[in-house]
């Protein structure tokens, strides 16, 4: 009987703490926080493609191994460092010729592919690396604009979000006559709204929100950091 009794205690006291737990809600705040930064670029990344076609497929490879080499050549001229130019896998593909309707026809030729990356740091001598590439063999080049300094802009800006974040929860909590909390949660919004950035592991909330603040510096060719963090506030 004792042991019935105590059975009984036990679950209305459980109860008990069920029904008080659900009557306690917690107060809270959500908002979200966007600074952009605009930092200089002290970096150009070239990205040569050399495409060489023939029937022949040694000669194909042949006048690719040829554009490498003059490619090669300007390192000295450029004064590239070792490091700072790359050189990719060599890929090799038939091509057929296709009729309107995309079916595959009589075989075209071999095309013999390879890429190169350079690295340019002094920016004032775009010129000189552009007309060296172009004159030095047969090929598509594209570049952009990128800096070293890109992963601690990022960091300064994630924090600069939040210190926003908790500047509008403070301000919104004043309003309705309530005191700023601790933080319950903090999410940072993925860059270019995709699922599994490596700066973030957290849902996509649609398309990136407009900047709560924005660095006014002028910065020729800018590149724009872009950062949103939400932030989950208790209310006191």
């Amino acid at each position: 009987m004792k042991h019935v009794v105590g059975l009984a205690l036990s679950l209305v006291l459980l109860l008990g703490a069920e029904l008080r737990g659900a009557d306690d809600t917690v107060r809270s705040v959500s908002v979200s926080g966007t600074v952009q930064t605009k930092i200089a670029p002290d970096l150009i990344v070239w990205r040569i493609s050399l495409t060489d076609t023939d029937k022949n497929l040694r000669a194909a490879t042949t006048a690719n191994d040829e554009s490498v080499k003059a490619v090669l050549a300007l390192r000295e001229k450029l004064e590239i460092a070792i490091g700072d130019l790359e050189t990719g896998q060599v890929r090799i593909s038939r091509e057929y010729e296709r009729s309107e309707r995309g079916q595959r026809g009589a075989f075209k030729h071999f095309s013999v592919h390879r890429s190169i990356t350079v690295r340019q740091r002094e920016l004032n001598r775009f010129d000189e690396y552009l007309n060296g590439f172009v004159a030095s063999a047969d090929m598509e080049v594209d570049f952009t604009f990128e800096s070293s300094k890109i992963h601690e802009a990022r960091s300064d800006t994630r924090l600069k979000a939040l210190t926003t974040a908790k500047r509008k929860a403070a301000a919104m909590a004043e309003a309705v006559g309530a005191k700023l909390g601790k933080v319950l949660t903090i999410k940072e919004h993925p860059e270019n709204g995709r699922f599994g950035n490596p700066m973030s592991n957290n849902i996509s909330f649609g398309s990136q929100p407009s900047a709560d603040s924005s660095s006014d510096t002028f910065v020729p060719g800018a590149i724009f950091v872009n950062v949103t963090v939400y932030a989950l506030f208790e209310l006191e």
